[in-house]
């Protein structure tokens, strides 16, 4: 059975990522490149040619086609080779590639998981907000030698961040956090709220009372297959926001033990100051980089070729149970798909 959700959407790359030079990523176990055509619509076909294999994405576009590297055979959006400059220039029959169905919205490159026939451009989620006129959003994406799964688990266990993150996200009287795990419609909320503490260390930077105290309270909302917002905020006694973001963060599988990860935290206060920019860009950094990664990769190779940490653990806590809730949804999707 697939490790994946196959009809579905996943994320490709960021808007940004995606131009005239043509980018090459592994997707779904797929080989793909990426690029735009000249009229600015984003094209992703298959990595190799089928001549002698070189990767497309060391060529170059012409126009709208992109051209091998090695003997120059030329592939448009479709995958299919379109120009030959050897002998009689005749197209080899088996000249093409596949093509990938995706979609630029929000800011992201989307790409149907399965069959193309089948993708539902409705389906796309709906992460508007990345685009509101009066936020800002800073971003970035990492490859991770874990299984996506993994990254779910750990952004949906709200309590790491006490713990993994406490640099940054720590606070004296954790303790005292409630939690709360709810699921409906194949989606699963987790929120966890410490009453009476005085604001994390990474939000000082950004918000408007450092100094003050109230309820820090972390939001995580899982949908399928591997989306998870994250919402952070933190209320004063008169529930006015003292700080409040939001998260962004979306894994797509490489391979069964590889994935990208793409992530981003977007605001709505002092949109035009850039050193909150760099106080973002300091903690993807810190946070995604130096501390997360480190240690699910480590835990990933710990657990070998298996990817179900709940399937292996002896000593489960109440802090799994957004974790379990959306393996489990997942999990039976994956099998009804499989038939």
């Amino acid at each position: 059975m697939s490790y994946y959700l196959k009809n579905t959407w996943y994320v490709a790359a960021w808007s940004e990522e995606v131009g005239r030079e043509p980018l090459r990523r592994k997707l779904l176990d797929h080989e793909l490149v990426l690029y735009r055509k000249e009229d600015g619509q984003p094209v992703a076909i298959g990595n190799m040619c089928p001549h002698r294999f070189a990767p497309l994405s060391m060529g170059k576009l012409i126009g709208d086609c992109i051209e091998c590297p090695y003997h120059g055979l030329r592939f448009d959006e479709t995958g299919q080779c379109v120009a030959n400059p050897h002998g009689n220039k005749a197209i080899p029959p088996k000249a093409r590639v596949p093509s990938f169905c995706i979609e630029e919205r929000n800011g992201l490159i989307w790409i149907w998981g399965g069959d193309r026939g089948a993708a539902d451009l409705d389906a796309i989620p709906d992460l508007s907000y990345l685009e509101e006129p009066a936020t800002r959003t800073v971003s970035g994406s990492l490859h991770v030698e874990a299984n996506y799964q993994l990254y779910i688990d750990n952004l949906v266990d709200l309590s790491h961040a006490q713990f993994a993150h406490a640099d940054q996200l720590g606070v004296e009287n954790f303790g005292n956090a409630e939690l709360e795990v709810t699921e409906a419609d194949e989606k699963v909320c987790v929120v966890l709220a410490i009453p009476d503490s005085e604001l994390p260390p990474a939000m000082r930077a950004m918000a408007e009372e450092p100094e003050a105290r109230g309820s820090f309270i972390l939001e995580a909302n899982w949908q399928l297959p591997s989306i998870v917002t994250n919402h952070i905020q933190f209320l004063k006694d008169s529930d006015e926001p003292v700080f409040k973001s939001f998260g962004t963060h979306i894994l797509t599988p490489e391979t069964k033990h590889t994935a990208h990860y793409f992530y981003g935290l977007t605001r709505r206060h002092r949109l035009d100051d850039p050193s909150v920019d760099d106080a973002v860009r300091a903690w993807h950094l810190r946070g995604f980089s130096e501390q997360d990664k480190p240690i699910i990769e480590a835990a990933a190779r710990m657990m070998g070729d298996e990817t179900d940490p709940v399937g292996m653990s002896t000593a489960p806590l109440p802090t799994d149970g957004g974790n379990v809730r959306a393996r489990r949804i997942l999990k039976q999707r994956i099998a009804e798909e499989a038939g």
